[in-house]
């Protein structure tokens, strides 16, 4: 439950204040991923929303942390429950829009697409 809680507050800060998440991207983007592989499946879904939110909020700002991130969605749309795979792909799609097209394409052709 505090981890659904941070990770709600972390969605809730990208938000309305994206700004004061710059400085602490890497190591935030680090925290949210590790989530996404929970074996609760409410923290990893959690998990992928919040970095959905990410991307959508700051960008190209994400660019960095495309490889890993696509990595372990990729893992979750094949081997996790329905709902689990909806929200990766959703979160896939929102990256693929709001990051540099060449470091999406890069990022999901390294990963196995």
């Amino acid at each position: 439950e505090m981890k659904e809680k941070g990770l709600f507050s972390i969605k809730h800060l990208a938000g309305s204040h994206s700004q004061v998440l710059l400085s602490r991207r890497h190591d935030i983007c680090l925290a949210v991923t590790s989530e996404v592989t929970n074996l609760r499946t409410k923290v990893s879904y959690a998990a992928i929303v919040t970095l959905g939110e990410l991307f959508a909020t700051l960008k190209t700002d994400m660019d960095s942390e495309v490889d890993e991130v696509a990595r372990v969605l990729l893992r979750m749309v094949w081997n996790s429950p329905e709902f689990v795979q909806k929200a990766a792909s959703q979160t896939l799609g929102i990256m693929v829009e709001n990051v540099t097209p060449a470091r999406a394409m890069t990022a999901l052709l390294d990963s196995g697409v």
